[in-house]
């Protein structure tokens, strides 16, 4: 568990007097109009309260909101909310930036910068108003308006009620601080930082503590935080995994004793909200942890799957045939649990060694969805031939003409069965429609599991493999799924000793270099000259000759193109079932 080093202890007192030049205004910093005609007496001690150091453009933007308001608004109170406060303290820059009024709404306040500026002929900042829309997930109107170059968000201190049936507040009203601290999500985005006093506010008593050690804590009991918002569990789970806090155990306590919550989720949450929790907890610090949490907690059914009931109160999110061959397809076993989780840590793993890119959502997802595509025990029991029989650095000089055909032929046939059989489509409509993610990124999930699922392997029949056949099925399998090849080969290795990763990597790495060679090079037969030469057969035959073809070119780097159509004229006959 990460903790947070909080800055010293102490209150930030007013700048010394500074002037801060506008367009064509200026605002002073000591007027002490803006900090004591507004500010209502800490909640904190002044010994307690750590210090915010603020950017020059934070500062800028603080004083000329306190100018808007000391103009305007005397009697409006202006606060910093939530994630802004809390990664400051945590020594992390922010950009988001909400500010909570007492008494104003949102777009009253925006009001007031557009009259300023309108008045002393400034440009003025484009506003937006996101009115509060549930068939949207926005169940609370907010104004955006940029300043200064940075984005703020707008919105008043409240106070929500809810229904049983749904998270989206039938009411909401003006309150005082506290209030709408204790409301929130987690005490450690239930922090203020006052704009008049200078100093962080923590209404709940909790939040700079909790900070401090590391822990997810609800400013109320969990049970009425989840019931009335149950998005919130997924909030905390995202949190502890991004900071490496820990869960307090009255969380945990609520999580497993009131099935209700749970059922909460299910009805009250729309599958978009749960797919953007989902979304950002797999591309997070530590989407292991993320993934861990769910799972003990018992929540993989709630994010993964939908049933036939309603969610938000309105339409069910699939049908009820589909939905019951989702659940007989993806059941979370604790084996499947326990593959997912090596799965997404030796991934993580790989990302951290070779320092490259934060794992992806995409990446992460196909991760765990792969023990539904790969039986237990493929990869040790039927890739051990192939591993056995790696290609050295020079297969290419054994293969034959005879050994190409038939290795590439049997390769692409069984490839083709595999995909025949994989549930991909189920996997794209379950990500679509229950996670609402994107089609792109649906698919290129899939192409990831479909990479694993065709890795070259033994059917346990046949004699081992030459290393000369392994040598040119690596070089098909890594061609088709180039795109794919980091992941897919992350994934691969979970379940294989450490020699044998050792060996597959270097091996792997030959095969990609030797198709990034081939590729640079141009080829001698396009698919428009196959089509020629075989007469008019059909696209599948072309798609088929091409990538045997590909192999020959590798193999034969110095065979002219006239080589090169003497052996499509022999490959022909063996096309007669690619025709459809």
């Amino acid at each position: 568990m990460r903790r947070v080093l909080l800055h010293a202890p102490r209150c930030m007192q007013r700048a010394p007097p500074t002037v801060v030049r506008g367009a064509s205004f200026s605002v002073s910093r000591s007027m002490s109009s803006l900090s004591s005609s507004s500010s209502s007496s800490s909640c904190t001690s002044a010994a307690a309260a750590p210090a915010i150091a603020l950017t020059p453009s934070e500062a800028q933007l603080f004083d000329f909101l306190l100018y808007i308001q000391h103009l305007y608004a005397p009697t409006t109170q202006l606060r910093v909310a939530g994630g802004w406060v809390r990664d400051k303290l945590r020594g992390a820059e922010s950009e988001d930036i909400d500010i909570v009024l007492d008494n104003l709404y949102g777009r009253q306040f925006a009001g007031l910068i557009t009259r300023f500026q309108r008045e002393r002929r400034l440009p003025l900042s484009s506003v937006g108003v996101v009115k509060a829309n549930a068939d949207k997930s926005k169940h609370l109107e907010v104004a955006q308006v940029k300043v200064h170059g940075l984005l703020v968000d707008l919105v008043h201190l409240r106070a929500e009620s809810y229904t049983q049936q749904s998270r989206i507040p039938t009411h909401t009203s003006f309150v005082a601080p506290q209030e709408d601290a204790l409301r929130r999500d987690i005490t450690i985005n239930a922090l203020f930082y006052n704009l008049h006093t200078r100093q962080v506010e923590d209404w709940t008593g909790r939040g700079l503590d909790d900070l401090r050690a590391g822990v997810i804590r609800t400013p109320l009991a969990p049970l009425q935080t989840f019931l009335d918002d149950p998005l919130r569990v997924l909030r905390v789970i995202r949190f502890a995994a991004e900071f490496g806090f820990r869960v307090d155990a009255a969380i945990d306590a609520a999580l497993r004793q009131h099935r209700d919550i749970h059922d909460a989720m299910r009805r009250k949450v729309s599958r978009e909200r749960v797919g953007t929790e989902a979304r950002k907890m797999l591309s997070g610090a530590d989407p292991t942890r993320a993934f861990a949490l769910l799972a003990d907690l018992e929540l993989l059914d709630v994010v993964f799957h939908s049933d036939d009931a309603a969610l938000d109160g309105s339409t069910s999110v699939v049908d009820a045939d589909t939905a019951a061959r989702w659940r007989r397809r993806f059941v979370w076993t604790p084996e499947h649990v326990e593959r997912a989780a090596s799965h997404l840590a030796h991934l993580q793993a790989s990302r951290l060694a070779t320092h490259q890119h934060a794992v992806s959502f995409v990446e992460a997802t196909a991760a765990v969805l792969a023990p539904f595509l790969r039986p237990a025990g493929h990869t040790r029991a039927r890739v051990q031939p192939v591993l056995a029989a790696l290609p050295g650095e020079h297969w290419a000089d054994d293969v034959t003409e005879e050994l190409l055909l038939a290795t590439a032929l049997r390769h692409l046939a069984t490839r083709d069965e595999i995909v025949a059989s994989l549930p991909l489509d189920d996997v794209v409509e379950l990500l679509k429609t229950n996670l609402k993610w994107p089609k792109p990124a649906a698919k290129r999930i899939a192409r990831i599991l479909e990479a694993l699922a065709t890795f070259p392997a033994s059917d346990g029949e046949s004699a081992p493999p030459s290393a000369a056949a392994i040598g040119v099925e690596l070089f098909l399998w890594s061609r088709r799924y180039h795109d794919v090849l980091s992941p897919a080969i992350a994934i691969l290795l979970t379940e294989l000793p450490e020699p044998e990763r050792a060996a597959l990597v270097a091996t792997l790495d030959a095969s990609t270099h030797a198709l990034a060679k081939a590729d640079a090079r141009e080829r001698q037969l396009d698919g428009q000259a196959i089509r020629a030469r075989l007469g008019g057969q059909a696209g599948r035959a072309i798609a088929v000759a091409l990538e045997v073809l590909s192999v020959w070119e590798f193999v034969r780097p110095d065979g002219s193109k006239d080589d090169e159509l003497a052996f499509l004229d022999r490959l022909q006959p063996h096309l007669t079932h690619a025709k459809q």
